[in-house]
């Protein structure tokens, strides 16, 4: 089917070895014929505040010949602040550091949970300063030739109050800014609006990166694609026909062991070369 046709049309997020050493990840993605990587920036391999040693990993994305394709910048685990002016200001400053690891390695996308997680919930009465926060960052990526990409997100916690996270109503409360782009994950859609064409049509002139898995319509288990509720080959072929052209990166949980899910993976592209 077209959607496994070519391996060239994925990068493979490197969440699904979070677990895992980032070179061992790398390797695994290559040896299996992906070209293409998401490295995954939360608590592992490029959060800042595990200080990766980014020279050597640019050394080892040119040798494996994997093309960084995104970077996914921190959301969790956080630590307990004082008030809400000091968490703000920490992770905007971590963002910003995330951006400017992701300007060093010339990865052209960064993609961000920017509200609603257990960590930081905003409501609809903080709108200003959250429109504020994405111009600023925004504005800071494309100084460093990166585009940040917010993501639709399922609510962290059941607040009436809270901003919804799909990428309708973010296009809606944040489409003014116009360094920002979109990233969009399918599998958020089935546990939020449910609304997969309207996710699709609300961001298609600035999408620039979506998250594959799939999931029961209830729980965000990042399955495998093609085991689930989402008729994945045929938002793919919708995607492709209004006019996509970039990358879908599969971000699927690691299960018992990683190495064999990307096995597993790489079998529904049977007899692709690359």
């Amino acid at each position: 089917m077209p959607a496994y046709q070519s391996k060239d049309d994925y990068a493979i997020s490197t969440y699904m070895f979070e677990h895992e050493p980032l070179d061992a990840a790398l390797e695994a993605i290559a040896r299996q014929g992906f070209s293409q990587v998401e490295l995954w920036g939360d608590t592992v391999h490029l959060d800042p505040r595990a200080m990766p040693n980014t020279s050597l990993i640019g050394m080892q994305l040119k040798d494996l010949r994997l093309h960084a394709h995104a970077l996914h910048t921190p959301f969790r685990n956080f630590p307990v602040f004082v008030d809400e002016q000091e968490g703000r200001c920490w992770r905007e400053r971590l963002w910003k550091q995330s951006l400017d690891i992701a300007s060093e390695l010339h990865i052209p996308i960064a993609v961000i949970h920017a509200m609603n997680r257990r960590e930081y919930n905003y409501g609809y009465d903080q709108l200003e300063y959250l429109k504020e926060m994405l111009a600023e960052l925004s504005r800071y990526a494309q100084r460093r030739g990166v585009k940040l990409a917010l993501e639709n997100i399922p609510s962290g916690l059941p607040t009436s109050g809270e901003v919804l996270c799909t990428l309708v109503e973010q296009r809606k409360l944040f489409g003014e800014v116009p360094e920002l782009y979109w990233c969009l994950d399918i599998g958020h859609v089935t546990i939020t609006s449910n609304d997969m064409r309207g996710e699709i049509d609300a961001c298609l002139d600035r999408l620039v990166t979506l998250h594959i898995h799939n999931n029961d319509g209830q729980h965000d288990i990042h399955d495998l694609p093609d085991t689930g509720v989402i008729d994945w080959p045929r938002w793919f072929n919708y995607l492709r026909e209004k006019g996509y052209a970039g990358q879908f990166v599969m971000e699927l949980a690691c299960g018992v062991n990683p190495f064999d899910r990307l096995s597993v993976l790489s079998d529904l592209f049977s007899g692709v070369q690359g």
